[in-house]
């Protein structure tokens, strides 16, 4: 009787542990998925991108021109710059064209940011497109993981050189 006891409390114990190890307790969770940081200009500039770095992305300057093909996919193509710094221009700096294009797929969870009166916001492939028409001369950070752009920021140069200096 008390083996039988001791094998039942045993196999009770084992499921128990089983249960609260396999649905993954202590797990911020909405509905079946954990829950995603809110998506803002901070968090894509800062803690997204550096996971990005870390998880081994290269980071190219560039100006972007994004385009919908018929399936609903993006291509970024990326005109490669840099900032040159040069003390006899006004603002302390030029950007040089690299003469170096590249054409990237959009991934397909790849975040974006524009800006858009002045003040920088996270937007959608769609939205990009059309902001961007507006200024095609805006410097954009992007994050390559091969061939793909996950990440594309909108940077302004001064504190690129800001940070160089």
């Amino acid at each position: 009787m008390k083996r039988t006891r001791g094998k039942v409390l045993f196999i009770l114990l084992v499921f128990i542990l089983s249960v609260s190890v396999l649905t993954g307790c202590g797990e911020d969770k909405s509905g079946s998925t954990i829950d995603e940081p809110e998506i803002t200009t901070d968090y894509l500039t800062d803690e997204y991108a550096d996971q990005l770095t870390t998880d081994g992305a290269e980071t190219i300057l560039g100006l972007v021109v994004l385009e919908k093909s018929e399936e609903s996919s993006y291509t970024a193509h990326i005109r490669e710059q840099e900032i040159v710094l040069n003390s006899s221009y006004d603002e302390g700096y030029y950007i040089a064209d690299t003469n170096v294009t590249v054409d990237a797929v959009l991934g397909m969870d790849a975040r974006m940011t524009c800006i858009i009166d002045g003040k920088t916001q996270v937007v959608t492939a769609d939205e990009f497109i059309r902001y961007n028409g507006e200024d095609s001369q805006q410097l954009y950070s992007i994050y390559m993981m091969g061939d793909s752009a996950e990440l594309i920021l909108a940077v302004d140069p001064e504190s690129i050189t800001a940070d160089t200096k």
